[in-house]
C-alpha cells in the first residue's frame, strides 16, 4: 500500500521558459560578448524547448497556483492524486538516457520555499539529494504536509544508492520517513546533527534508519558517485555542501549557505575547499538562491546578541521569543541572555523540546546549570524570571506562539507588558499570517520585538555579494539556481552571468524538469510529473484539488443546499424548492426570489422529456448558482437535491411485482 500512497495521476503541460530567462539573466551583463551570447542562447533555447504555463505565486513566485488554478483534471480512473503547480496539460517527455552523461531532476525547491529534493541519475544509479517538505498555506485547508512527488523514482527505488541531507531543516528532511516507507534500508548520509534530527523524526513512524555520518571534506563513494563534503554556515549547525562526480562530470549542491565570518560555533564556510574544487573542475553549480535578490552581505550570527540584550534589560515581565524548532545557535544566544539576567528558560512546543534535547546532549547546545526548567516548573517562577522558548516565528496558527495569541495555549497567557520577541525572518508568502499574530498579541497588551524595530534576526542565506564571491572562487561551467521561488532564481542566474558564466549555460529549470549535463554542458531536455502530494491526516497524496476548492469553498463562501420534490410524470413540482443556508450572511428570505425561477427551469425540463434527477439537480445547482452569483456576488458550495416520486412509485410497483 506504501508504494500506492504517493502516486501523482496528474498529466500536465510543461516546458521550458530558459529561452526567457536565459534572455533575463544575460541582460545582467552589458558587454559585446555577453548581448552576443544571448541572442545566441535565445535562439538555441527557443528551438528546443516547450511552452510553459505562468507559475504565479502567492508573492510574485509560483507557490500561489499551489492549490489548483483551473488547469488540473481529476483522471478518469481512481487514483491518488496531487496538484501540480507549474504544469499545465501536455508533458514534454525526456529522451532516453543518454549513456555518459549525469541526469538532474528537480522534485521540490524550484520556484517555492520548501520540500526540497534532487534526484542525480548516471548509467541506472540514483543519488537523492535532501527530500523535505512544504508547508501549507490558507488555500490548503486541513492539509498538514506537502511532499514532493516521489512518482518519478518510485519504481526504481531498488536503483538509489543513498539519499545525501545537506542540514537539519524541515524543508530538508520532512519528506524523509514517507520516502523510507516505501523503501526502509536506505542510506542516509549526513551530518552528527542532522542525522540526530532525523532519527528522531524516523522514530515517530516507527522507522530505524540506516545511518552514514559524515563530516567536512570527507570523502566517500557510493555506487559510480564520489561524494566530498563542504562545510557550511547555515541558520542551523552542522551544514553541508556535497560535490558529486561521476565520469560523466561533476556538480556542487550547495544546500543552504551563507558566508558568516563570525559563526557562534566558529565553523564558517569552508571557502578554501570550494576553492580546490573549483581547481579542480565543477561542471554544474547548484546554488542557493534564497537571497539573491538582496543586495550586499548577511550580518553575522552574533551581530543578533547586543539586540537580544536590549530586548531583555527592557523586559519587566515574562519575556517569549518565537524562532524555528532547529535554530540551535539562535536559542544558545537567548539562553545566554536569559542567563545573564537571571530568568529561567522553559522550551515549548514539541519540536522545541525535542530538537533542544538532542542539540544539547549532542554538544551543540550549551546550557547553563539550573538555567532550562520544565514547563510544569514554570508556574511556580515569577513572570519577570521566565523565557519560554517556543515555535510560531512564521504565524502557523497551530503552533505555541499562534495558540498563545489565540488564548488557546493551556499553560501560557498574555498579560500586559509582556514581552514578545519574534527572532526569525519572514518566509515569503507568510507575511499575513506573521503581522496577524503580532496584531493579536499587541491587542493583549504585550510589546511585541521582531525584525521590523530590531535586528533581531540574520538570515540564513547567501545575499548578491556572497553570491558573487562564491562563483567567482567556484567558477562552474555551467549554473543552475535551486532552493528559491522564481524571481529569486532568475536573480541568481543573472549573477552567475555577471561572474562570467556563459547565458547558455545557466539552466532556470522548474520542478520537474530534466536536466543532462553532458560533456561540462546542461540543458533542459524535457519534463516529467511533477505535483504536489498532501498528507492529510492519515492519507498520503489522496486528497485531491477538486477536495481542495471545496474545502476553500466551504471556508470562505458558505454552504447552500436546495430541497425539491417532483413528478416528472405530470411534470410538476410537488414541494419546494426548500433553501437551506450555512455561513451565508444574506437571509432565507432573500433567496424567494430565485425560487419561482427553479420551479419554472425544473417544469421546463420536465416538459421537455427529462425524467433523471441526476439532470434535474444540475439545471437546479445552475439557476441556483447562476443566481447567487449575479445578485449576492458569492461563489458557495450548492448540493440540489431533487426526489421523484413517480419513480419512487415505479420503484414500489415493481417491488411488489417482484414479491
Amino acid at each position: 500500500m506504501a508504494t500506492e500512497e504517493t502516486k501523482n495521476t496528474t498529466t500536465h503541460k510543461r516546458g521550458s521558459k530558459a529561452a526567457k530567462r536565459t534572455e533575463s539573466a544575460a541582460k545582467a551583463t552589458k558587454s559585446d560578448k555577453a548581448v552576443k551570447s544571448e541572442k545566441t542562447a535565445t535562439k538555441k533555447a527557443k528551438s528546443s524547448t516547450r511552452s510553459r504555463g505562468n507559475g504565479g505565486s502567492r508573492n510574485g513566485g509560483s507557490r500561489g497556483s499551489r492549490g489548483g488554478n483551473g488547469s488540473n483534471r481529476r483522471p478518469s480512473h481512481s487514483a491518488p492524486q496531487s496538484t501540480a503547480p507549474q504544469q499545465d496539460e501536455v508533458l514534454i517527455a525526456p529522451p532516453k538516457y543518454r549513456k555518459g552523461s549525469m541526469r538532474i531532476v528537480p522534485l521540490g525547491g524550484l520556484g517555492e520555499i520548501g520540500r526540497n529534493m534532487n534526484v542525480v541519475e548516471y548509467n541506472g544509479h540514483i543519488l537523492l539529494i535532501d527530500c523535505g517538505v512544504l508547508f501549507p498555506e490558507e488555500e490548503q485547508p486541513g492539509v498538514d504536509l506537502i511532499l514532493p512527488d516521489f512518482h518519478y523514482i518510485k519504481d526504481r527505488l531498488d536503483k538509489v544508492e543513498a539519499l545525501v541531507l545537506t542540514h537539519g531543516h524541515e524543508d530538508h528532511i520532512g519528506g524523509v520517513p514517507y520516502l523510507l516507507k516505501l523503501r526502509p534500508d536506505i542510506p542516509l548520509i549526513g551530518s552528527k546533527l542532522t542525522l540526530a534530527f532525523v532519527e528522531a523524526k524516523c522514530k515517530e513512524h516507527r522507522i530505524n534508519p540506516t545511518l552514514v555520518e559524515v563530516k567536512g571534506r570527507d570523502k566517500l563513494k557510493v555506487g559510480p558517485f564520489n561524494l566530498e563534503f563542504v562545510n557550511v554556515t547555515h541558520s542551523i549547525p552542522d551544514a553541508l555542501a556535497v560535490f558529486v562526480q561521476t565520469p560523466a562530470g561533476s556538480l556542487i549542491d550547495t544546500g543552504d549557505i551563507k558566508l558568516d565570518q563570525l559563526p557562534l560555533d566558529h565553523r564558517i564556510t569552508d571557502l578554501v575547499e570550494f576553492g580546490k574544487l573549483g581547481e579542480k573542475g565543477v561542471d554544474l553549480l547548484m546554488m542557493d538562491s534564497t537571497n539573491a535578490e538582496v543586495p550586499g552581505f548577511v550580518k553575522p550570527e552574533t551581530s543578533i546578541g547586543p539586540a537580544l540584550d536590549q530586548a531583555f534589560a527592557q523586559a519587566t515581565r515574562k519575556i517569549i521569543v518565537a524562532s524555528f524548532s532547529s535554530h540551535v545557535h539562535r536559542v544558545q544566544q537567548v539562553v545566554d541572555a536569559a542567563h545573564k539576567y537571571g530568568r529561567k528558560v522553559v522550551f515549548v512546543g514539541r519540536s522545541m523540546v525535542r530538537n533542544m534535547s538532542i542539540a544539547a546532549d549532542l554538544g551543540y547546545l550549551r546550557l547553563p546549570e539550573d538555567t532550562v526548567i520544565d514547563l510544569k516548573q514554570a508556574h511556580d517562577v515569577q513572570d519577570d524570571k521566565l523565557v519560554y522558548m517556543c515555535t510560531g516565528s512564521q504565524g502557523e496558527p497551530m503552533a505555541a506562539l499562534g495558540r498563545i495569541a489565540d488564548g488557546n495555549h493551556r499553560d501560557i497567557t498574555i498579560n500586559e507588558f509582556d514581552t514578545v520577541i519574534l527572532a526569525s525572518s519572514l518566509i515569503p508568502g507568510n507575511e499575513h499570517g506573521v503581522y496577524k499574530v503580532i496584531n493579536k498579541l499587541v491587542q493583549l497588551g504585550a510589546r511585541v520585538v521582531n525584525r521590523d524595530n530590531a535586528a533581531v534576526h540574520v538570515s540564513g542565506h547567501c545575499n548578491e555579494g556572497e553570491l558573487l564571491y562564491m562563483y567567482n572562487i567556484v567558477k562552474p561551467k555551467c549554473a543552475m539556481p535551486i532552493h528559491g521561488e522564481n524571481r529569486h532564481l532568475v536573480a541568481n542566474g543573472m549573477i552567475a552571468v555577471k561572474t562570467g558564466v556563459d547565458p547558455q549555460n545557466v539552466v532556470l529549470a522548474e520542478d520537474g524538469d530534466v536536466v543532462d549535463l553532458y560533456h561540462g554542458q546542461a540543458a533542459v531536455v524535457g519534463s516529467v510529473p511533477c505535483g504536489y502530494v498532501y498528507v492529510d491526516g492519515d492519507s498520503v497524496g489522496e486528497l485531491t484539488d477538486e477536495e481542495l476548492e471545496k474545502r476553500r469553498i466551504l471556508g470562505t463562501e458558505g454552504f447552500v443546499s436546495s430541497f425539491v420534490v417532483v413528478d416528472t410524470e405530470t411534470a410538476d413540482v410537488i414541494t419546494g424548492p426548500k433553501i437551506y443556508l450555512n455561513a451565508v450572511a444574506e437571509d432565507e428570505s432573500e433567496f424567494d426570489k430565485v425560487r419561482h425561477q427553479i420551479v419554472e427551469q425544473l417544469q421546463d425540463a420536465m416538459m421537455q422529456g427529462t425524467r433523471d434527477t441526476y439532470k434535474l439537480q444540475q439545471i437546479m445547482r445552475r439557476t441556483l448558482g447562476g443566481w447567487v452569483a449575479r445578485q449576492l456576488h458569492r461563489k458557495p458550495m450548492i448540493v440540489p437535491v431533487v426526489a421523484d416520486i413517480a419513480q419512487d412509485v415505479d420503484d414500489a410497483m415493481g417491488l411488489n411485482a417482484a414479491k
